[in-house]
């Protein structure tokens, strides 16, 4: 049986999510509101898989997202969200996490479980970064590994750091 933590702030969607997870044999460890709670439940129960909403207050999915790779690089993330823009982002992109949208359908939900058990999970190797200096105007760009990003991201003198978009990221936006 696989197990999980799920994690939104709609306390309606926790409820209704977790009674169609128990319906497909699916164990539910924890639930929490955002991604601060989503990595300190990961810490504690060391679940299978994180179902995760991304727009929430304070900690988003994508907080939740890069510091739970930084506790476990092989742990394994759905996205169920109304952002309509997910697929669209090029951390969620290479890092190879489906995106469900809400309102979700029950076979989708079947086939995306069972499909991530079934992909590689390890990190990127390497990929390009955008950031900017704080007081600068300008956007640099470097290629770097996964570890080297989330540092990069931590220096007191960067003001923005993001994983650049790919061409497919590109493509799936002007389709």
């Amino acid at each position: 049986m696989v197990s999980c933590i799920l994690i939104d702030d709609d306390p309606d969607i926790v409820d209704v999510f977790s009674e169609l997870l128990h319906v497909i044999g699916v164990k539910i460890l924890a639930t929490g509101n955002d991604g601060k709670d989503a990595v300190e439940l990961y810490k504690q129960h060391k679940p299978d898989l994180v179902l995760s909403d991304l727009q929430m207050p304070q900690y988003d999915g994508y907080y939740a997202v890069e510091n739970i790779k930084d506790v476990d690089s092989r742990a394994r993330f759905i996205i169920i969200t109304g952002d309509l823009n997910a697929h669209n982002s090029p951390l969620l992109n290479l890092l190879n996490i489906p995106i469900i949208q809400k309102p979700f359908d029950v076979d989708k939900i079947k086939q995306t479980i069972a499909d991530i058990f079934l992909q590689d999970n390890e990190l990127p190797g390497s990929f390009e970064i955008q950031y900017k200096f704080k007081e600068d105007i300008c956007y640099y760009t470097c290629t770097v590994n996964y570890q080297q990003y989330r540092n990069f991201k931590i220096l007191p003198i960067i003001e923005e750091c993001i994983v650049a978009p790919t061409q497919k990221d590109t493509e799936l936006l002007y389709n």
